[in-house]
């Protein structure tokens, strides 16, 4: 049986060139909207994209959306998937940079109040008070959400002693004082004062401290969202929750961890501190980017996978082979391996599209046995493949078994219900396909074992490619050695091997060696 090999595109263009999207990354529109509670400034990034969702963001407390998420947006990774979606930043009222002072007699409700005007649906990253804002526009407004990730979020009330004690760390810190313990461990604050000290500078000089105030009195006189995870099959159209795909994010030493946590958790990141969408923005912009793709906005970026070999027959005479990646020229492909360098014209339908290494297009349960019983897939090897009956619907492939039966492959249906969630067994489901292999990669949690490496493709892993024919086994006939003496262990000529030997000549020059390090004269000319 062939390498599965991975297969590249050479006349399949990006949708945008780098050139075009580092100017698209450029083009942003400034607006102040005035609404009847006060001016809203707003920031557009790139334009409305058709009928896809637009990119809603919001800030947390002593940020604006500058300091929040310029360094996310920025990253090479995320600006590929913004080219495809329009983002507004919004800030908090009075929390751009150069606002003036609140009149007096503000009210403090009005943070959490923000008008839409004419945004069809949007995709919501917000961070700490901009998350529990976003979470409380997708309660009210359950149609105009298609999702949203949630970076720190605190879906909670202060009770009464959150209150006294921020009442007396009111009295006796200062206002950035309070606003650094919020973003930053007391660990981070000491370890990484790099960083801590530029968010502090910036608190203090670019944020104006009145309006600050008032936006931290506002988030921290908060009510409950009561909202809670729903039971499949229990009260799922009764609970009080979030109807939009969702994603909860939190930096492993962030303050907020033991919130996140208690609400549902989803992804802790490593190494992220207290702000991980600047910490670690590449992390963030690839679990950003399999969120949408989880909900069905692809990016244009897969590989094309050979499912047979061609032209048809012997593998020794084929061009290309099953598994093989593939580099594609037209609709009658011309195709070249990225594991041989063979080139040939083939069918379109004799490839599939992969996407994240384990995500294929339509492919059928057979022909997904026969990838993952190639060479190089072991016990673990795993794949997610569309249904060629069910349009949309996709099944889990794992080889449980590192035989080359068929039964050592076993298929797991992906449901998913009204929501858009996935389950594979009722009570645990995932807002996508990623977070459904990352659980499963990490927890059996009934299935026939813990995903391991996704399907090898030939090409595109680090495993050699292995060409010519197969290896030949020669037996020879076994020994009596009571019978051997050094005349069968050594041959005669020194630097030649002699094929009637038992042993290498590095392992005869070994024991010489050792013998003449012995003085056992007797052996010393066993070589000579």
């Amino acid at each position: 049986m062939d390498e599965l090999q991975d297969v590249q595109l050479t006349e399949i263009k990006p949708l945008l060139t780098d050139k075009t999207l580092t100017l698209l990354s450029c083009v942003f529109q400034e607006h102040d909207i005035e609404t009847p509670h006060g001016v809203l400034h707003v920031t557009m990034r790139g334009t409305p994209k058709g009928s896809r969702p637009v990119i809603l963001t919001y800030h947390d407390i002593g940020l604006n959306h500058k300091s929040c998420f310029n360094t996310l947006f920025n990253f090479e990774d995320m600006q590929e998937i913004t080219s495809h979606f329009a983002v507004v930043h919004v800030d908090a009222p009075g929390q751009q940079e150069g606002a003036p002072p609140f009149p007096a007699g503000y009210e403090t409700k009005d943070f959490f109040l923000f008008p839409l005007c004419r945004v069809n649906s949007v995709i919501g990253i917000g961070v700490g008070a901009g998350a529990y804002i976003l979470s409380r526009l997708a309660l009210n407004e359950p149609a105009l959400v298609e999702g949203l990730v949630l970076i720190n979020v605190d879906p909670c009330a202060k009770g009464w002693i959150d209150w006294a004690a921020s009442k007396m760390s009111g009295w006796t810190s200062n206002l950035v004082d309070i606003v650094m313990a919020h973003h930053f461990s007391d660990d981070e604050l000491s370890d990484n004062q790099e960083i801590t000290q530029t968010y502090r500078l910036h608190i203090a000089q670019d944020i104006n401290q009145d309006n600050l105030a008032l936006f931290c009195n506002s988030y921290n006189s908060r009510r409950d969202l009561e909202i809670e995870r729903p039971i499949t099959g229990l009260n799922e159209d009764t609970v009080n929750t979030l109807k939009c795909t969702s994603l909860l994010v939190v930096g492993d030493t962030s303050p907020a961890v033991d919130a996140v946590v208690g609400v549902r958790f989803i992804s802790m990141m490593q190494d992220c501190g207290g702000l991980p969408q600047v910490i670690q923005p590449g992390k963030l912009a690839e679990a950003f980017k399999y969120f949408v793709q989880g909900m069905g906005y692809k990016s244009n970026r897969y590989v094309v996978v050979a499912l047979y070999n061609y032209p048809n027959g012997h593998p020794a005479h084929s061009s290309i082979h099953v598994g093989e990646r593939l580099t594609v020229e037209g609709e009658w492909w011309k195709v070249r391996s990225s594991a041989t360098g063979n080139e040939s014209y083939i069918p379109s339908n004799y490839t599939t599209r992969v996407y994240n290494r384990w995500q294929y297009e339509v492919l059928s349960r057979e022909k997904a046995e026969e990838l993952l019983l190639l060479p190089h897939n072991q016990a673990g090897s795993f794949l997610v493949r569309e249904s060629q009956t069910r349009p949309g619907a996709h099944s889990l492939s794992i080889r449980k078994r590192s035989d080359q039966e068929r039964s050592s492959i076993k298929h797991y249906r992906i449901h998913q219900l009204e929501n858009g969630w996935l389950y594979i067994s009722a009570g645990l489901t995932f807002p996508d396909l990623t977070a459904l292999v990352d659980h499963y990669s990490d927890h059996s949690d009934g299935l026939c074992c813990m995903l391991g490496e996704p399907c090898f493709i030939q090409g595109s892993n680090n495993v050699p490619v292995v060409t010519g024919p197969p290896p030949t086994a020669v037996r020879k006939a076994s020994l009596n050695w009571k019978d051997v003496d050094s005349s069968m262990l050594f041959c005669k000529e020194k630097g030649k091997d002699n094929e009637e030997s038992l042993v290498s000549e590095g392992l005869r020059e070994a024991i010489s060696s050792y013998l003449f390090m012995t003085e056992d004269c007797k052996y010393q000319n066993w070589n000579s």
